[in-house]
């Protein structure tokens, strides 16, 4: 048998250059002049990094005599500043062909990334969360599969993996009576407008639980004159793991209800003719 490993350092660096290829849309009948900063209070809840309670800042809210007015121009962002996206990965395969017609193969992969675009067009609320940094531990998968050979033309195979699990926001409704306070004045949509969506943290900081599955094939093979006969049964997410894959990342009673989970275990028996 043999082995063959494989592995390296990736980069992929879209800087100033890239900028000047991203459109951006400029609403030319208003100025950063034109809108108010304002805060807002996190909701105390354990969730919550630091348990909330923790100021939320850099929000803006488009001042009266604004509101409404919506004059788009759309050109290239590099006019206002530099968007950049940097990603930094490692990866390392290896495949191992044995003795027997053993075969196996597995890897991992990591990185972290970082997406840059902090400048203000229109409104100063543009610089939240303005640089998103997706780390490493969001990013790291271990994969595995292999097959192994038997008597009498049976056949095992496996597939497990291990990948990082959803990132979720959280997504609050803000009253006006929660931003009075702070702006000075209600929102400026008025009634129409009785609560803004405000992130309480930024992209790419909360996630689920990684996730883990493991399939499974036990292969017969008959062969009758030039037929050639296989019997497939399948298992699929043997460990019958309930891994959380998609969440609701709007704050509220709801806030973290799965909205899609690991399929359950099922056994399945396949087959096919060759001829």
């Amino acid at each position: 048998g043999y082995y063959f490993n494989n592995g390296g350092y990736f980069r992929y660096n879209f800087g100033s250059p890239f900028s000047s290829k991203v459109r951006a849309t400029d609403n030319t009948s208003v100025t950063p002049a034109n809108y108010t900063s304002y805060c807002i209070t996190a909701p105390k809840n354990p969730q919550l990094p630091g348990g909330g309670g923790y100021p939320v800042c850099n929000l803006a809210d488009v001042n009266p005599d604004k509101y409404g007015q919506v004059t788009n121009y759309v050109t290239l962002s590099d006019k206002y500043g530099t968007f950049s996206s940097r990603n930094d990965f490692i990866g390392v395969t290896i495949d191992a062909r044995l003795a027997k017609g053993i075969r196996l193969n597995g890897g991992f992969d990591t990185g972290r990334s970082v997406r840059d675009r902090c400048f203000v067009i229109d409104s100063p609320q543009e610089l939240l969360n303005c640089r998103v940094v997706t780390p490493f531990s969001a990013q790291t998968q271990y994969k595995a599969n292999g097959v192994v050979p038997f008597k009498y033309d049976f056949a095992f195979a496996f597939a497990w993996q291990n990948v990082s699990g959803p990132s979720y926001g959280a997504d609050y409704a803000a009253s006006n009576a929660e931003i009075i306070p702070s702006l000075g004045r209600p929102l400026s949509g008025g009634i129409s407008t009785p609560t803004v969506a405000i992130p309480l943290v930024a992209p790419q900081t909360l996630f689920e639980d990684r996730i883990t599955r493991l399939d499974l094939r036990l292969t017969k093979i008959f062969k009758y004159n030039r037929f050639r006969f296989q019997i497939n049964l399948d298992a699929y997410n043997v460990l019958n793991s309930n891994s959380i894959r998609a969440v609701n990342s709007v704050y509220g009673a709801a806030w973290r209800t799965p909205l899609q989970i690991l399929d359950p275990r099922l056994i399945e028996i396949g087959g096919s003719i060759t001829f």
